[in-house]
């Protein structure tokens, strides 16, 4: 396979894929939920991975039994976020990570980040070194719709300057996957935290990102 022939953009999603966070965010999550009453499964924030975080809440809330009021859905979210801070102060960089976006760069294929992530997380926790690399990034808060509506990597894409179709989008959760299938990307899921059974939706599926690069 022959990506970089065939495609002029790579759309990355950032915890799961570049940045080893998601063990931080679930521990948040879960911690959050402890704080305010509320057991999290763990399992069902690796599924939700990508969502915009006031849905997360909304519906945690809910499965909990439990009205999803503004101000609930508030303090279960800035808990959360409390938490996470603490927690992934300096995250680690998955192996291959700067590889990838390298030889993507090397290829002539733009690149851009699309994540379920606020803006001010983003820039608390997304390493400099890898910032040169992206050409436009996509962060939770700044689209109506989140993953895994199609949004977030249809907006991507139009940064780029490129049709959806012409893009690669490399994720690691169910959301992510839809969310770039909906919007029209070639997708690819890498095995980071979940089963195949969960990854199903993407056309190819790689054990880490120097997979990834072999397709390149």
């Amino acid at each position: 396979m022959n990506l970089a022939g065939e495609y002029q953009g790579v759309l990355f999603d950032m915890d799961g894929v570049l940045l080893d966070t998601m063990g931080a965010h679930v521990e948040a999550w879960v911690a959050a939920g402890v704080e305010l009453g509320l057991e999290i499964d763990e399992h069902e924030v690796y599924l939700r991975e990508g969502e915009k975080g006031e849905v997360s809440a909304r519906d945690f809330i809910k499965a909990a039994g439990l009205m999803g009021t503004k101000a609930r859905m508030r303090a279960l979210l800035e808990a959360k976020e409390r938490r996470f801070a603490e927690l992934a102060r300096a995250p680690k960089l998955f192996p291959g990570a700067i590889e990838a976006l390298s030889v993507c760069r090397e290829r002539g294929l733009k690149i851009g980040l699309v994540t379920g992530t606020s803006r001010a997380e983003w820039q608390d926790i997304f390493p400099i070194e890898l910032r040169e690399y992206l050409d436009a990034s996509v962060t939770g808060d700044e689209v109506l719709r989140g993953k895994p509506n199609p949004e977030p990597f249809l907006t991507s894409a139009m940064q780029l300057g490129l049709p959806p179709r012409r893009c690669v989008a490399v994720e690691n959760a169910p959301f992510g996957i839809r969310s770039a299938n909906a919007a029209g990307c070639f997708v690819v899921a890498v095995r980071s935290y979940l089963a195949d059974e969960d990854l199903g939706q993407a056309a190819v599926l790689v054990d880490d990102l120097a997979a990834f690069v072999t397709l390149l």
